[in-house]
């Protein structure tokens, strides 16, 4: 084989393995995306399941409301402080068992009042239609008086005994003003 002809020969055959190299990184990366793809839509689909199952309960609950941790999703209360978001952040462990925030929000026709609470927690067992509550343990909370509006109150909750993974719901009720004499204020003008 002549020169040009063993130089052409190489080029080609190194076109074509670049081309090949090319290739083999893009599909490695494809493959990367869907994997990711993939369980992104493996933890919406378990959101989806537990707020299914958060609605279901608080549509039979004559006691409170509950919260799902991995509804991720508030859930209404409508309270002696007037209608109220729930919701569940910062799902963690620790040494004991698990902290979160319950993160309470009071609608837009004034502050909400320093008030206390039941949080109940546990294991679910059970079907929506028929369930049971398992080692359910019951802590008391407070929160101070709030100054704005709409009224956002974040209390830490401190769960003892249950890891995250095995904390099935969170049941707040018996929400009162700690002053009995407190009532709602009219609605501001500017509330919706």
């Amino acid at each position: 084989m002549t020169k040009p002809g063993l130089k052409l020969l190489l080029a080609g055959s190194l076109l074509a393995l670049a081309t090949a190299g090319a290739h083999a990184t893009e599909v490695s990366q494809v493959t990367r995306q869907v994997s990711a793809l993939n369980q992104q839509m493996d933890q919406l689909n378990q959101q989806t399941i537990k707020l299914k199952q958060q609605n279901a309960l608080n549509a039979k609950s004559n006691s409170g409301v509950y919260l799902l941790p991995g509804s991720k999703t508030p859930a209404q209360l409508k309270s002696q402080l007037g209608m109220l978001q729930l919701s569940l952040t910062n799902v963690t462990a620790d040494a004991n068992g698990t902290r979160a925030t319950l993160n309470i929000r009071g609608d837009s026709s004034g502050p909400l009042p320093a008030f206390s609470a039941q949080v109940v927690w546990g294991q679910i067992l059970g079907t929506t239609d028929d369930y049971e509550e398992v080692n359910p343990l019951t802590l008391p909370v407070s929160a101070p008086a709030s100054v704005l509006v709409p009224s956002d109150v974040a209390i830490p909750l401190e769960m003892p005994g249950i890891q995250p993974n095995q904390l099935g719901f969170i049941r707040i009720h018996d929400i009162q003003p700690s002053d009995p004499n407190w009532r709602p204020g009219p609605r501001s003008p500017f509330s919706q």
